[in-house]
């Protein structure tokens, strides 16, 4: 025989007995917690899996203490689920917020790169060879006069002017 929510009779309780007594007190306040009946049924499900746990406290107590105790652990359970699903969103919000800027980064390094080789195009050959060797190939200033066969001192006086030359001429690009 099922027992009522505030009935204090000597009976035994058992689980069939806290469902059918609760479930549909439980799923009422799921659906106003949730706001949708999916949601609920699960609520109700997970909040019967945990008075599982815990059938032998609930045993102890009279109606009342047990449709607070699982109401408690009805709304610990929604509450759990909705900072999870805000963490989840500001994750999802960090990700796209930065997948926009190394988006736009991507875009400007690219837009660079073209300014670049548009202006090395442009130079001089001897500025070409030496900006080419240096900054795309890694090259020292030792390294590319052993190549060309000028002095160090050379190459890197004429780095510095095939930059200056770059500097002068990259606002006829833009």
């Amino acid at each position: 025989m099922a027992k009522t929510a505030g009935s204090d009779e000597s009976d035994e309780l058992t689980f069939a007995d806290l469902y059918g007594d609760y479930a549909g007190r439980l799923r009422g306040y799921a659906l106003s917690l949730a706001h949708d009946s999916d949601r609920a049924d699960d609520l109700v499900q997970e909040t019967f899996i945990r008075a599982s746990v815990y059938f032998g406290l609930l045993a102890q107590l009279n109606g009342h203490q047990r449709q607070a105790w699982l109401n408690r652990v009805l709304k610990n359970l929604f509450l759990d689920e909705m900072r999870t699903r805000r963490r989840q969103e500001a994750l999802a919000t960090r990700l796209a917020e930065g997948n926009q800027a190394a988006t736009v980064a991507a875009r400007s390094a690219y837009s660079d790169i073209k300014l670049v080789e548009e202006l090395l195009e442009r130079a001089p050959d001897h500025y070409q060879e030496i900006l080419r060797q240096h900054y795309f190939q890694g090259m020292t200033g030792e390294q590319i006069a052993g190549i060309l066969g000028a002095p160090a001192a050379t190459v890197r006086s004429r780095l510095h002017l095939a930059i200056k030359w770059l500097r002068t001429h990259r606002k006829e690009l833009r």
